[in-house]
């Protein structure tokens, strides 16, 4: 899989059209030595140049051909091959020296591998060769040129003029087109150019006669070290004289003169599909239904019931992209949904029905399983021992696929949100992305409407907390005034005071601390031990050891005098408080406390102390509530600001969604000549009363005059709903539904003006029980609206509304247009070509067919030749039914006699639907 060669279909051909070998007479150039060089060596340098096929053109001789066939059949057919060698196809070929009028012109002929010398001779002998093989200076043909070629087809072969702007080429030194030279470019469709643009300037019939050729490159290699020096890229199944002629006529696209190797393959792409089991698929003993796909454009044919749709909704199946038709074709996913429910009543589906869907991903080959038991494995990853079982998270998002059935594009025609749904799919949209921000946005928004509502409700209770301290303090007052208030006031000022000084364990907790570092202080003995008095640096250490312990003892006695100083400091504090004014006045309060405490128990009164410290305890908690509530009246403001900003953001939210979706439409859509596309920001109104009624529970049928009533054109909703109707500037939308919620605001709140009768008294009920719906609705914006538009007549560049008298063929145009304007991942689509007329199918499909497939892959089912012959599809896929099951009739490239024949035989239109083409399917020029 890791050589672009190894898939089946077309590819990419490195040719070199125009060699020589040592027959030739001026065979290195002056340097005889050349002369002397063997097939291999020759074949050796041909294949160290990267070259895959070589057309050998010896002068006028083609005696060298079987000599190196041989040679490069051996080399092939060795076990242990050179570490050079590299397949090469040899094209049988002769320069001819060809007697046109007064000068003689070269003339390449080149013939399919499978011949050798015999064919060359021969054709030279019809022209009247038989003589000075290999010589280029007085052998030439007995033939004019247009009689030479005529010889060289009717043998089989291709007539391409030798470096036709060089000397002796057909138009060496030609400025103006004569009739004898126009028939002579008539007569070819190929040539072999020096200078590609040669020609660019020239006269115009004569650039014209010129244009329609098949620009080739040769080295015209008269040493081993020329070989492979000029060379073109040809596009064919394997290399041959039948897909040389088919690559040739359909220059456009199967000819490339380039250094870089076109065989490019897409990042992400399909490689095999293999069914297993199904009622009408893959049930043959032994045989599985498995297909190879080509990397580029595959097309799948066949009559009528042959299983093609299989195909497509089986790749939709095993990457899990059923789950894309919920947004873009619901009604698509309903009748999937009902298929796949029915499968195992109806034996569709069977027990071990299995589908397998290879991809390369990267430089990685990867396989998605399903299995209708739901069993297995999901993802396996290919390795060097073979498949292992991989993560199969994100499986969308690493494999991007799209695929597309004509139902699809259809109810993508019809429903915009839809379409909207396929530009949100976009890796520079990515609206997954922008989904989990606004989710979070949003979530952040809906808290905090909560905190607010919550913070209200406390600040609700402000009125009641004052009217009860007002209560308490009267209260208080009263008691105060009865005499006593001074005495309980005095008393507990000293109380506080008392209290508040610091008490003497901060003393005890410091002498500790100091007592404790006090006893650290100190070093343990030195480790004589350790240490040999014979060794004249013992006596230097321990002597340091004992100064410091020394040190260290002075520091501990010293600790200890700190300590002792910190007890007595607290000895002195407590004795100069208790002498001091202050402790008399606390002790006289205390006792004159304590008395009127026992007066009022001796007396049994009902005003006791401990209500008064009841009613001083209540004041203090209302006032501290009080001051509480301070803290709660900032906090909703500024919970409302931060409302307000989050509002704010989702907003900008979906702006940043909007722009993102219309840069995208910009740059895929641009200019195209069918199809426009314009995003109206909040316009999309198909579901507005349906999401209103969601958000806040209103049933449906329900308060039609007061949310929206499309008969006497009234409700809430009706300005918005009616908005294109009455042509309300789209600028204006936004303001349309800022006045929706603030008037379904006003009524639930009972600040609307008039009488809203059953429909208000819900709104205030919903409001006072469910106030989170009106978050909800104060979060909602309406989605975008998707306007798409189309031109019926290209050429006048007008654009009119899809949705608006367009017929069931223009609207797929438009969104085939824009669905094969964009994007890199393999795209599958099931007959596009429905409903549209031949020239949309040419101008719109194929030119986008040749747009796409050198980016992505395709994947088209099709019952429309011009699809699949002018989309120059890289490998067909014939099916057919039988035996009660769909089974690959035939695969293959283009040039292939039996692709072709399946072409003509299957498709609409025959042979006749290619002519216009080149004759490229019949191959007849």
């Amino acid at each position: 899989m890791s050589d672009e060669r190894s898939f089946l279909g077309s590819k990419w051909w490195k040719f070199d059209f125009h060699t020589h070998t040592p027959k030739s007479s001026d065979y290195g150039c002056g340097d005889d030595s050349f002369k002397a060089i063997e097939p291999e060596a020759w074949l050796k340098q041909t294949m160290q140049s990267g070259l895959d096929c070589v057309v050998v053109t010896d002068h006028n001789s083609g005696e060298w051909i079987d000599a190196l066939k041989a040679k490069n059949e051996g080399l092939r057919d060795l076990d242990a091959k050179p570490d050079w060698y590299r397949a090469l196809t040899i094209f049988p070929g002769v320069e001819i020296n060809v007697a046109d009028s007064s000068s003689r012109v070269h003339l390449l002929a080149v013939f399919d591998p499978s011949y050798g010398s015999q064919k060359i001779t021969s054709v030279l002998g019809s022209c009247g060769i038989t003589t000075g093989f290999g010589d280029d200076q007085k052998t030439s043909t007995r033939t004019g040129f247009v009689d030479t070629v005529d010889k060289i087809k009717e043998a089989g072969g291709i007539a391409i003029p030798a470096h036709i702007d060089g000397s002796k080429g057909l138009l060496a030194g030609v400025s103006s087109l004569t009739p004898e030279l126009k028939r002579s470019l008539q007569a070819v469709y190929a040539a072999e150019f020096r200078d590609l643009h040669k020609f660019d300037q020239a006269e115009s019939s004569l650039k014209k006669a010129v244009d329609r050729l098949a620009k080739v490159a040769g080295s015209d290699a008269h040493r081993p070290d020329e070989i492979g020096k000029y060379f073109s890229w040809l596009k064919m199944g394997r290399p041959s004289i039948e897909g040389l002629r088919l690559a040739l006529i359909d220059r456009e696209f199967c000819v490339r003169n380039q250094s870089e190797d076109p065989n490019r393959r897409p990042d992400i792409f399909l490689s095999q599909l293999t069914i297993r089991n199904m009622s009408h698929c893959g049930r043959i003993s032994g045989r599985p239904f498995v297909t190879p796909l080509h990397p580029h454009f595959n097309a799948v044919i066949g009559g009528r019931g042959t299983g093609k749709s299989t195909l497509l909704e089986s790749i939709r199946i095993a990457s899990r992209r059923d789950q894309n038709l919920a947004a873009e074709a619901p009604r698509v996913k309903d009748e999937l949904d009902k298929f796949m429910a029915l499968s195992r009543d109806k034996g569709v589906m069977l027990d071990d029905t299995e589908i397998l869907l290879a991809l390369h991903r990267r430089g990685k080959n990867y396989r998605l399983r399903w299995r209708f038991d739901g069993q297995g494995m999901v993802l396996e990853e290919q390795s060097e021992t073979g498949w292992q079982e991989s993560e199969a998270a994100d499986l969308k998002g690493r494999f991007p696929i799209s695929i597309f059935s004509q139902r699809q594009i259809n109810e993508l025609a019809s429903n915009p949100r839809g379409l909207l749904a396929v530009v949100d799919r976009a890796p520079e949209v990515d609206r997954a992305e922008w989904e989990s921000r606004w989710k979070s946005e949003k979530s952040r928004f809906l808290q905090l409407r909560e905190r607010k509502r919550a913070l209200s409700r406390q600040l609700a209770e402000e009125r009641q907390i004052r009217a009860r301290l007002g209560d308490v303090e009267n209260d208080l007052d009263q008691y105060e005034k009865k005499g006593h208030g001074e005495i309980l006031k005095h008393y507990q000022k000293r109380s506080r005071q008392k209290n508040g000084l610091p008490d003497d364990r901060v003393f005890d907790e410091l002498a500790a601390g100091i007592r404790g570092l006090a006893a650290n202080a100190e070093l343990s003995d030195f480790p004589a031990h350790l240490f040999d008095d014979r060794d004249e640096t013992t006596a230097e250490v321990r002597s340091i050891h004992e100064q410091a312990t020394q040190k260290l003892k002075e520091v501990g006695d010293a600790l200890g005098k700190l300590a002792a100083g910190v007890d007595v400091l607290k000895a002195q504090r407590t004795e100069r408080i208790l002498s001091s004014a202050w402790y008399r006045a606390v002790q006289e309060s205390t006792d004159t406390y304590e008395g009127l405490v026992k007066e009022y128990e001796e007396k049994k009164s009902p005003l006791s102390l401990s209500l008064y410290g009841d009613w001083v305890q209540q004041r203090n908690q209302l006032q501290q509530l009080l001051n509480q509530l301070g803290s709660v009246r900032k906090e909703l403001e500024a919970t409302k600001k931060e409302i307000d900003e989050t509002r704010k953001r989702l907003l900008e939210l979906r702006t940043e969604l909007q722009d993102k979706r219309q840069g995208f439409l910009d740059r895929v859509i641009g200019s195209n000549a069918f199809v426009r596309m314009e995003l109206v920001p909040f316009g999309d109104v198909s579901t507005l009363e349906e999401d209103y009624r969601s958000l806040l529970n209103l049933d449906t049928g329900k308060f039609i005059r007061s949310v929206c009533d499309r008969e006497t054109r009234q409700g809430i909703l009706w300005k918005l709903y009616d908005w294109e109707d009455t042509k309300t500037p789209e600028s204006d939308l936004p303001q349309l539904i800022f006045t929706i919620k603030s008037e379904t605001f006003a009524i639930a709140e009972g600040r609307a003006s008039g009488n809203h009768g059953a429909f208000g008294n819900r709104l205030k009920k919903l409001l006072d029980t469910q106030p989170a719906v009106f978050d909800q609705l104060d979060a909602w914006w309406p989605e975008d609206l998707l306007r798409v538009k189309y031109s019926k007549n290209q050429a006048s560049g007008k654009f009119e509304n899809l949705e608006k008298g367009s017929s069931a063929g223009q609207k797929a145009a438009a969104i085939l247009a824009f669905l094969l304007s964009y994007g890199n991942e393999p795209l599958v689509i099931d007959q596009p070509e429905d409903d549209l007329d031949n020239s949309l199918i040419y101008d719109l499909i194929v030119k986008q067919i040749h747009e796409n497939k050198n980016r992505r892959q395709l994947i088209i089912v099709t019952h429309n030749p011009n699809i699949v012959v002018n989309g120059d599809a890289e490998l067909v896929h014939v099916l057919e039914f039988g035996g009660g099951q769909v089974q690959i009739d035939r695969q293959g490239g283009l040039e292939e006699a039996s692709i072709r024949e399946a072409i003509c035989a299957i498709m609409e239109g025959g042979p006749e639907a290619f002519d216009k083409r080149y004759q490229r399917i019949t191959l007849e020029v």
